[in-house]
């Protein structure tokens, strides 16, 4: 019935959508991606190309190559992340591989990849689904949103401008507090006894007393109840605090990439009461 009408020549794709009662983009995408060698809709061209499709999907790596195999397992052991894997399989040998094709391999254990889970920075837990959630936390005093901050602290061309957050010892023993630099990725990273705000603010005064007055200018947290005592810590250390949106961690992405990278060598699970600071 399409190629009937497309073939009609004065019927405009809204016009083919209302006869056949669907959606306009619908027909715009069916004849845009079927279309034959010579520029046509043809009713035969369209079948064979929409069973190609049908069976390439079935098989998500059938472009995989054996050397690009190779550079993902080893990518992994060495505890590079599936984004940094596909940038640098691209840069080396010119193909392209998505780093959700990479989870999926491993999630799949396509050909042993499976086996190298447990290099993920996550370790093995599960992906959680996103959204829906309401916060379970209670307000923050003072609180500054995101949306006031300057905007060159998000320019990362100034020195001074800190992303914070904790991580939280297994049975919560000990808490690891982490400050990082937007602009020179600098960490600044202290062990704490519990996650009251209290003890966050004891450790945080204490790690930037080695930092210049002029490299604290703004410090972004989560909303976190430990950052409920930062309108003291912003008077010792001289420097705004804001905090992100609830739940969208990206606003604080250097962070989290960092923690990230931390929880290689301190899994979920690290008793942080018995980890040695060594200067």
């Amino acid at each position: 019935m399409l190629y009937q009408l497309s073939q009609e020549g004065n019927l405009s794709q809204r016009q083919m959508a209302v006869w056949l009662g669907c959606h306009q983009s619908t027909i715009s995408r069916e004849l845009k991606r079927n279309q034959s060698s010579l520029g046509c809709y043809l009713p035969d061209t369209a079948q064979a190309q929409s069973e190609t499709r049908r069976k390439n999907a079935k098989q998500p790596f059938k472009n995989v190559s054996e050397s690009a195999l190779e550079l993902v397992k080893k990518g992994l052991k060495d505890y590079h992340s599936p984004e940094q894997i596909a940038g640098r399989l691209k840069k080396a040998s010119q193909e392209s591989l998505s780093h959700e094709t990479i989870y999926q391999m491993i999630y799949q254990n396509y050909h042993g990849c499976g086996e190298y889970r447990k290099y993920l920075r996550r370790g093995l837990c599960q992906r959680k689904s996103r959204g829906g959630a309401k916060s379970k936390r209670g307000g923050i005093p003072g609180r500054v949103d995101i949306s006031e901050r300057p905007v060159i602290a998000d320019q990362k061309t100034e020195i001074g401008h800190w992303e914070s957050d904790t991580m939280i010892g297994g049975n919560h023993l000990g808490v690891l507090v982490t400050h990082v630099d937007k602009a020179s990725k600098f960490l600044v990273a202290g062990l704490a006894k519990n996650k009251t705000a209290s003890e966050i603010n004891r450790v945080t005064e204490k790690l930037f007393q080695e930092i210049h007055p002029d490299q604290r200018k703004t410090f972004t947290c989560d909303n976190g109840k430990e950052f409920c005592g930062h309108q003291e810590l912003s008077q010792k250390l001289g420097a705004d605090f804001y905090f992100a949106t609830p739940y969208h961690s990206w606003e604080r992405g250097l962070n989290e990439h960092t923690n990230g990278l931390l929880r290689q060598f301190f899994p979920k699970g690290t008793n942080f009461k018995i980890v040695v600071v060594i200067r």
